[in-house]
């Protein structure tokens, strides 16, 4: 049995699982017989499903096939499981879930953890303060029942790598039916069509068949937003925007899928864009993200010549004469001295006895050290990082999350990118080329043996985003390619510095957890690197800091002038002083945006979410949890 599919007949998922399925049954407040007879037995029930599974055993008995009216008219087609069939399909949806959702493009809402009408809604609204004056509003004619199943089976078989798990899915895409539309659902499956619309399944492969329409559209030059079968593809002109509607219908028709006529128009912001039940129009405001808003906050001081002191309470940044802050001592968490930066011993005292972490960088960025107080943490816990650490195998697995991270939000990234810096027609599709190379190589990691061909599928990944990257931006910014020591040009040099100010973090959230942030996995062994600290700040680097870049250059926020190029090349290119305050300011931002962490179940800071992994792989040399996830970006 594959490892995947012994996930699935896990006892515990099963469990799980019915405890949904008995949750979602009694949503309209009457639990139905159904319900009632399987939890009757339900402890044997579920021992005897698990063994089936395992033993190779189970097969999913037929659907029941029923009609409801739609409200616009004609019938929707149902097919519901038995109880028995839906709690198998949600253990296997939870298993299979982390290898199909990574693949799907930023701007598939429907059906995802952590994504829904609110992010769609925001999407829209980004656009029109891109440009977008139009929107092609429409959705898909009867989705689900005439996506072609051996397409998504295919698919499947590609991206979950237990061809058990993938026969069984198989199995329950295939299903007969009974019940008054049994004829209906039979009919499809004579032309190989259908997609139940009743199973935990379903939703996920029907995101996954049209990520497809969503990959081709936007090689096309068109940006979809889609929530399941319903979508909006903003537009700058109504003649864009009806070319966009044609291209829809033609990519629909090679997908053997075809567009509802009725509900197929261009509108204008002017009228109002109604979409999945809101209204966005000319004059709404930008929506902007949900951010933190701790009691503790990080200070940066980047003046030359400063001096941070302390006065009862409060911590003073003093340049000559002037004041330049004045904060209690009990809102700041961290210090960020860049350059020439004074410090006051009784500062210092004040600083270690509350907790408050110094941190210096040199005027390029570069870390220099750190003054904190000592820290504790389970003795044990550091035993089992070394452990892990000589334990090549352990070592990884750990290395594998942080790269297949790294390289699924390399990938979000990308595309995000593209439609930021409005970059050119060859240049998206680029972008689009590039991202499905990005698929096959998050494939290669999940696969990877050893610590070699890991970092060699990070490697190739790495340089094939960057170089792509760099083609969506506009030539005067000057870059072609990532380059560390020194940074020669503005785009680097804002990398360069966003990196070390993300992996600070990332050493305060090793702290914080107990690990030395210096025993990792992926990134080498190394007196005085903080190598886990390297490790964990992977999957977060595109999210955080490449995001910000994007951000600032997209947006104008920055210029080429507002960098400075010391004669000596050997120092490198650095951000001026207004620049560098512009930069952080984005940076911290970033680091408070809200967004919703599947391992927490809640939404939470990109810092918080810092320090969540660092504790979530904690718990796992501790034996606590099974495996590390990744943070992942949608």
């Amino acid at each position: 049995m594959g490892d995947l599919l012994r996930r699935v007949a896990d006892s515990e998922r099963l469990f799980a699982a019915w405890n949904e399925v008995r949750d979602n049954d009694l949503e309209d407040g009457v639990k139905s017989e159904q319900v009632r007879e399987f939890e009757r037995g339900a402890l044997r029930n579920l021992t005897e499903l698990s063994e089936q599974l395992a033993a190779g055993e189970y097969t999913p008995g037929p659907v029941v096939a029923i009609e409801v009216p739609k409200s616009s008219g004609g019938t929707r087609l149902l097919a519901i499981p038995a109880v028995r069939d839906r709690i198998v399909e949600r253990a296997v949806l939870e298993v299979v879930e982390p290898f199909l959702d990574p693949v799907l493009s930023p701007w598939s809402f429907a059906y995802r953890s952590g994504l829904g009408v609110d992010d769609a809604i925001r999407a829209l609204t980004r656009a029109r303060e891109a440009g977008a004056r139009w929107v092609v509003r429409a959705d898909i004619e009867d989705c689900f029942e005439r996506i072609p199943r051996w397409p998504v089976i295919t698919r499947v078989k590609e991206l979950v790598p237990d061809a058990e798990l993938c026969l069984l899915v198989q199995h329950l895409v295939s299903r007969d039916a009974t019940g008054p539309a049994a004829g209906r659902v039979r009919a499809g499956r004579r032309q190989g069509r259908g997609l139940h619309q009743g199973s935990a399944l379903s939703p996920a492969l029907t995101n996954l068949y049209l990520d497809a329409f969503d990959r081709a559209m936007l090689g096309r030059g068109h940006q979809v937003l889609r929530y399941a079968d319903d979508f909006a593809i903003p537009a700058e002109s109504r003649a864009d925007a009806e070319q966009a509607l044609v291209v829809a219908g033609e990519v629909l028709d090679e997908w053997g899928l075809e567009l509802n006529a009725d509900k197929s128009r261009i509108v204008s912001f002017d009228e109002g864009v109604v979409f999945l039940g809101r209204t966005v129009g000319a004059l709404h405001g930008a929506v902007e993200e949900d951010r933190a808003r701790p009691l503790e906050a990080t200070v940066y001081v980047t003046t030359p010549g400063a001096l941070v002191r302390s006065r009862g309470d409060r911590v003073r940044i003093e340049h000559g004469e002037e004041v330049l802050l004045s904060v209690n001592l009990k809102r700041v968490r961290q210090v960020v001295g860049v350059g020439r930066v004074g410090f006051s011993t009784p500062f210092l005292h004040r600083a270690l006895r509350q907790g408050v972490e110094l941190v210096l960088l040199d005027d390029l960025g570069r870390f220099q050290g750190r003054l904190s107080r000592a820290l504790g943490g389970d003795v044990h816990v550091r035993a089992a990082q070394y452990e892990a650490a000589l334990d090549g195998a352990r070592a990884v697995e750990f290395a594998r999350g942080f790269v297949v991270g790294k390289i699924t939000n390399l990938r979000t990234a990308l595309l995000r990118a593209s439609r930021a810096v409005n970059a050119p027609d060859e240049a998206a599709e680029d972008a689009s080329a590039t991202a499905e190379r990005l698929i096959q190589a998050r494939s290669g990691a999940t696969g990877a043996a050893g610590a070699a061909e890991l970092m060699g599928h990070e490697g190739a990944a790495s340089r094939d985003y960057f170089t792509c990257w760099g083609r969506m931006l506009p030539p005067v910014w000057g870059f072609t390619h990532r380059r560390r020591r020194p940074p020669p040009d503005p785009v680097n040099a804002m990398l360069s510095f966003g990196y070390t100010l993300l992996l600070n973090d990332a050493v305060v959230a090793c702290h914080i957890a107990g690990l030395d942030p210096e025993g990792g996995y992926l990134h080498s062994l190394s007196q005085g690197r903080a190598s886990l600290a390297l490790d964990l700040i992977e999957e977060f680097r595109p999210v955080v800091v490449d995001s910000v870049v994007t951000s600032l250059v997209s947006g104008g926020k920055v210029a080429p002038e507002g960098f400075d190029h010391p004669p000596n090349e050997e120092k490198g290119c650095r951000m001026a002083p207004e620049t560098l305050k512009v930069f952080l300011g984005a940076y911290e931002k970033r680091m408070l945006t809200l967004f919703r962490h599947s391992g927490l179940g809640r939404r939470v800071s990109y810092r918080t979410a810092l320090t969540a992994q660092a504790r979530s792989l904690a718990d796992v040399l501790a034996g606590r949890e099974d495996a590390y996830e990744p943070v992942v970006w949608r």
